[in-house]
């Protein structure tokens, strides 16, 4: 079993989505119902977001994930994940490869690759203010700045907010450097980026789909970092068409 809070709907070859570092997996929820009647759908808080438990010490976010599989009694299924939740997505391919039948990549972080934000020195000095001062709301304000630029609605904001505390924390997830190993994944993999994405983020987009052997690359012009916020329609038709089809 698994303490992790999990949603399990839908019915069809099983899917884990995994959310971004910033949020929980409310985000998924205008993207579920336009998958549910051709896809089961898994989608579950990481350790410390959300409605799952915050961690005590050190633990393996592919560990984790396992242990949703495993409470929902499913062999191997293919992961949909954002940022962070790619960069577990790419973890378990590595690791655990026997459990994964496909990979779609979703404005993706990577293990082993910082990330360099270009921010203002007005907006470090706020960062450096609000991170003193313990003040959450402020550094989801300022998070919000960077991953969310096309505008946050209330929903959107109060997952900012209610997850900043393990957003901002020092997260004793292991983890085990992928970016020089990026060649050893062996399933499908689609690679999505949103146009109007960090810099960074679409740098690393590029750089999945061309080592990662057999990747297919996709942008959806009119989104940022929140994909399956901006544009649900279009994550879930390439979505189904790669898992379904085989294609982009």
């Amino acid at each position: 079993m698994t303490d992790l809070w999990y949603e399990d709907k839908g019915a069809g070859p099983p899917v884990v989505l995994l959310h971004e570092g910033v949020v929980d997996s409310r985000i998924w929820e205008p993207f579920v119902p336009l998958v549910t009647d051709r896809l089961r759908t898994i989608a579950y808080d990481q350790r410390g977001y959300g409605r799952s438990p915050m961690w005590t010490g050190p633990y393996s976010v592919v560990d984790d994930l396992v242990s949703v599989l495993d409470a929902a009694d499913v062999d191997r299924a293919a992961l949909v994940g954002t940022s962070r939740g790619g960069r577990i997505a790419i973890q378990a391919a590595l690791e655990r490869p026997e459990r994964i039948s496909a990979l779609v990549l979703v404005a993706s972080g990577l293990a082993g690759r910082p990330l360099e934000l270009e921010g203002t020195p007005e907006q470090e000095a706020r960062w450096e203010a609000a991170e003193a001062a313990g003040d959450l709301d402020e550094l989801a304000e300022i998070d919000m700045e960077f991953w969310a630029p096309m505008g946050a609605d209330d929903r959107l904001r109060a997952m900012f907010v209610e997850n900043a505390a393990a957003s901002n924390a020092d997260d004793p997830a292991e983890e085990v450097p992928s970016a020089s190993r990026l060649g050893e994944i062996a399933v499908p993999t689609l690679v999505i980026t949103g146009a109007r994405d960090v810099k960074a983020i679409n740098e690393l987009g590029e750089l999945l789909a061309a080592e990662i052997p057999g990747a297919w690359h996709a942008v959806i012009e009119d989104a940022d970092h929140m994909v399956q916020w901006r544009a649900p329609e279009e994550l879930a038709r390439l979505v189904l068409d790669f898992l379904q089809n085989g294609r982009s």
